[in-house]
This record gives structure tokens, C-alpha cells and sequence, in this order.
């Protein structure tokens, strides 16, 4: 049909559009759809992000969002949520009553590692080969995926592994219940959404999540900054609320994972792309963090992530995307995590007067040299920060995961797939990400 409009002639506006667009009246054309978009999987229930959520984590998500849920299509997966969250919540009241009073008491190291990156980037291959250090405590797919319970159930959570895939949907890398995982995943289901990865829930709403990659507050009415650990006049202000709700449940999983690994004498090894956008942040929280940057070919990166919209997103939603909301998602997304990167870097260092990277507190790596030589590459950013001797004892188990992966058959997504249109869509919208980088 849309077709068939296009090509009727309407001769009585047609002058006057002609004329219109001459004249620079005509509105911009609207963004065209450069990505694929197959609507399917509307009840499909596994692998769903709030698996783990708990009866009143979920509640709060309804009378946030209830309105904007499709039920009609995605009643099955929403019956599911709703029954999963009773359960949820028996074992969450378990793992509170058992192991509630040592969770508080728990400290946390104060010098925890975090893998920033765009996704697709190659932060699941780094943090992977950084888990193989015994001197790191990592969150589990497990443990993300069951957040308010996990404690309770590790004994029982091989068993519930052999529910779980043996690979990630977007790609064929290994998923097992103890594989190293992204704790924001966790965090969306403990904050009841207050976390970027909501637009995966709700696409046609992704506007109103954006101020949870940065949780920038509002200057106080007397003009004094609030206890927000930046102010950027660009970004969208953030209710303080919602960073609380964020915050104490960032805090108590990372105690939760802390006591997991049997105590604070472990450094947290943490992953999540959106942290990227939260170095100031992170560093309020933690001034002795440690940053290990990945980055990879925009183009490539792109194309990536456009695949993984097609193969899991949709296993994800409660609301009916369109296109572009998942679009403007993936592009939205790419430059903002690259702005907010450098800002942040940039600022810390004017802050403090020196380097991070001389300080063994900042280290970049280029996808293509980890994919490359792992070793090689882990060999430099470990002496880059500071670790050369405790490289020495990691890699061997460093080189047997190498090994492990000779026989792994990665996507393919050269830079060269896009069309033209896309290609140069993506430029545009990417282009301080191209520059900054060094990419052509």
C-alpha cells in the first residue's frame, strides 16, 4: 500500500510541494529505516531479562509502565513475568532471612575493575579473559538473572542452567549459569526499569529512560549543585529518586557478588557497555576504579548490533516496536556512550591534573588487536595498568582459554555490508566516535 501511494501522481499539490521544498519551507524528510525488523516471538518466554524480578520489583514496573504494555500480544510473556515473580519473591524473602545481615555487613573492595565499550565492542570477550583471574569476583548470568535470590539458590543453580541455552541468541558464544555477566541487567530488574536497557522492554518509550545512562541531576532551586556527581546542560535531568532507587540496588548486588566470592579480599571485575556513560559516576563511588576501555570499527560495530536487535530483542519486548524506535535506539545509544566517555575522562583529568593512563587508572583496547592476539594484547594492558606480575600467574589460564576458542566460528560483519544510505547515516551520527578513535 505504501508503495502504491508513492507512486500516485497527485498533480494538485505536487507544484506546490515542489515549490515548498525550493522555497525551504518543506519539513526534513523523516529518518529511513536502515535496519531489519521482523515482528515474531510474541510469546516467547525464554531467556526474558525479568526472569528473576520479584512480585514487588514488578508491581513497581506496572504502575510505572502498565499503561504502555501491550497485552494483548505479549500476554503469555507477561503471565510468565507475573507468576516467575511469586516465585521470585518466596526466595527472595529466603536469601534476606539466611543471608540478609551478613550482606549489610559486608565490605566491598574499594578498587573494583570496570570494562567500558559500546556493545558489540568485544566487552564480553575482555571480560571473559579478565575473569580468568583468580584475583577478580565477576556477576554470573546466574546471578543478573536471578538478582534478589541467587544467594539462596547456588546450590541449585547448575541445575537450572540446563534450562538455559548453551549460546547467546545474537551470536554463538558459550552461556552457561556461572558465565561472567552484565550486573545492569540486574539492576533492571531490582530498580523496577530505572536502567537504560528498559528501552528493551519498552522501545517506543526509549526517550524517557535516557536519563539512567548518566543519572545527571538538576541544579537544587538555590542554584547549588545537588549530590549528583555531574551537571551537563545537554543531557536530561534525572529525578534524584530514581538515581537513589538505582543506587542502593548497584550497592547491594555488588555486596551480594562481593560475598558470593567469599569476601572483600577479591576485586570486583565489572561489565556492563552502559557504564561507559558513568565514569565520574563510578568514580564518586569508587575513587581507586580501574578502567579498561574496548573499541571497535563504528561500522562494524554497528552492523552488529543491528543483528542482535533482529535476533533477541524480540524475546524481549512488552511493548510493540516500531523500527525506528529501535533504530534511533542503537544510534542514540553509540553516541551518546562515546560523548559521555570522553567528557567524563576529560574532565576527571582536569580535575585531578593528570593522566589517567599514568596513573594505571585508564587503559584502551582495540577490538581488533584483542581478536588478534589475546594474549598479546592482555600482556600489554595488564603492564598498562600497572599488573606485569600478576600477568605472569594468569597467563596460562589466559592461553588455555585461547585455546579453547580455536574452533569458535564468531558473526561476520564486515564494515563493507552497509548500503550507502546507511553507511552514511551511520557517519553522521557516529562521526565524533570515527574521529576520536581514528577510524576511517
Amino acid at each position: 500500500l505504501e508503495f502504491s501511494l508513492l507512486r500516485r501522481r497527485v498533480p494538485t499539490h505536487q507544484s506546490a510541494e515542489r515549490s515548498a521544498s525550493v522555497c525551504g519551507m518543506m519539513p526534513p524528510s523523516p529518518p529511513r529505516v536502515i535496519i531489519d525488523h521482523r515482528p515474531r516471538d510474541f510469546w516467547s518466554v525464554k531467556n526474558h531479562p525479568l526472569s528473576g524480578i520479584t512480585s514487588a520489583q514488578w508491581a513497581r514496573m506496572v504502575w510505572r509502565h502498565g499503561r504502555s504494555m501491550d497485552v494483548f500480544t505479549y500476554w503469555p510473556r507477561l503471565l510468565f513475568i507475573t507468576c516467575m515473580s511469586v516465585l521470585n519473591s518466596f526466595f527472595a524473602l529466603c536469601d534476606w532471612l539466611v543471608y540478609g545481615r551478613a550482606v549489610a555487613n559486608q565490605e566491598l573492595n574499594d578498587e573494583p575493575v570496570f570494562v567500558l565499550g559500546h556493545p558489540r565492542t568485544g566487552t564480553t570477550h575482555l571480560h571473559n579473559l579478565l575473569s580468568k583471574d583468580e584475583r577478580f569476583a565477576f556477576a554470573t548470568t546466574f546471578s543478573v538473572g536471578f538478582p534478589s535470590s541467587f544467594l539462596c539458590l547456588r546450590a541449585v543453580a547448575p541445575a537450572i542452567g540446563l534450562l538455559m541455552d548453551s549460546t547467546r541468541p545474537m551470536d554463538n558464544m558459550s552461556l552457561a549459569w556461572d558465565t561472567p555477566q552484565e550486573d545492569e541487567l540486574a539492576m533492571n530488574q531490582m530498580s523496577s526499569g530505572t536502567s537504560p536497557y528498559a528501552p528493551l522492554l519498552f522501545p517506543r518509550k526509549e526517550k524517557s529512560f535516557r536519563p539512567f545512562y548518566r543519572f545527571l541531576l538538576a541544579r537544587t532551586s538555590s542554584g547549588e549543585d545537588s549530590d549528583a556527581p555531574l551537571e551537563d546542560a545537554d543531557a536530561e535531568p534525572c529525578d534524584p529518586k530514581d538515581f537513589e532507587r538505582w543506587r542502593r540496588a548497584f550497592i547491594l548486588f555488588l555486596k551480594k557478588t562481593q560475598y558470593a566470592a567469599g569476601g572483600a579480599h577479591k576485586r570486583l571485575l565489572l561489565k556492563s557497555p552502559v557504564h561507559t556513560a558513568r565514569v565520574r559516576l563510578i568514580k564518586s563511588l569508587f575513587p581507586k576504579a580501574t578502567f579498561v576501555f574496548i573499541h571497535r570499527h563504528p561500522l562494524e560495530v554497528f552492523r552488529s548490533a543491528a543483528h542482535m536487535a533482529d535476533a533477541y530483542y524480540w524475546q524481549c519486548y512488552l511493548q510493540r516496536p516500531r523500527a525506528l524506535d529501535v533504530q534511533e535506539f542503537i544510534l542514540h545509544q553509540g553516541a551518546l556512550l562515546h560523548r559521555a566517555y570522553r567528557e567524563d575522562v576529560a574532565a576527571m583529568e582536569a580535575e585531578e591534573g593528570r593522566d589517567l593512563k599514568k596513573q594505571k587508572r585508564l587503559a584502551e583496547v582495540r577490538f581488533a588487536e584483542l581478536d588478534a592476539d589475546p594474549v598479546g594484547t592482555l600482556r600489554a594492558t595488564y603492564a598498562a595498568l600497572g599488573w606485569t606480575e600478576a600477568f605472569k600467574k594468569v597467563e596460562p589460564a589466559i592461553e588455555r582459554y585461547r585455546r579453547s576458542l580455536v574452533d569458535f566460528k564468531k558473526n561476520a560483519f564486515p564494515k563493507e555490508g552497509l548500503s550507502r544510505e546507511a553507511e552514511a547515516e551511520v557517519r553522521r551520527r557516529w562521526r565524533a566516535w570515527f574521529e576520536d578513535l581514528g577510524y576511517d
